[in-house]
């Protein structure tokens, strides 16, 4: 699949549109937490469509009810995996949702990538530091890799968790 500034524009407006009435932190609407990923992204030079793509529709397994094949058809396997990888499993608890988890995000490079700029966006509005705090050990012993996107990723997040 070629990913193009089309491609991107069309999984933001997918993504508005499952996400409907939805909103965040009970205040602004989902596509402020779907923007504010985006522009994590492309702070750190990470442009590439595919990863522009997957940020817009990061939450739409989760959140928004679209399926998989639904993304695969229209943006492609590689965008459908990302966002596959950092689809929460079910479980009892955050804890047990995110040991089954964490793991198949770990699978997939540009899935932590994802789930990076997802977290920082999320640190940054300011919501549920503490929580990310208890959860950093487990969280980079899953995920943290030295490659050459993430690492400043993985930088920027320590210095807001530390």
């Amino acid at each position: 699949m070629e990913y193009t500034k089309t491609k991107v524009e069309e999984a933001r407006l997918v993504a508005i549109k499952a996400h409907g009435t939805q909103d965040y932190d009970g205040i602004y609407p989902y596509e402020k937490h779907l923007k504010d990923v985006v522009e994590v992204l492309k702070r750190f030079g990470i442009v590439h469509p595919k990863y522009l793509c997957s940020a817009w529709l990061h939450d739409t397994m989760e959140d928004g009810a679209l399926s998989y094949s639904k993304i695969k058809r229209h943006f492609g396997e590689e965008v459908a995996e990302i966002v596959y990888c950092v689809t929460d499993e079910l479980g009892r608890s955050r804890t047990e949702k995110k040991v089954k988890t964490l793991p198949k995000t770990a699978s997939n490079i540009d899935a932590i990538t994802i789930k990076l700029a997802d977290r920082i966006a999320n640190i940054e509005h300011g919501g549920k530091i503490d929580m990310y705090k208890g959860e950093y050990d487990e969280f980079k012993k899953h995920l943290y890799s030295e490659d050459r996107v993430n690492k400043p990723l993985w930088l920027h997040l320590d210095k807001l968790l530390n």
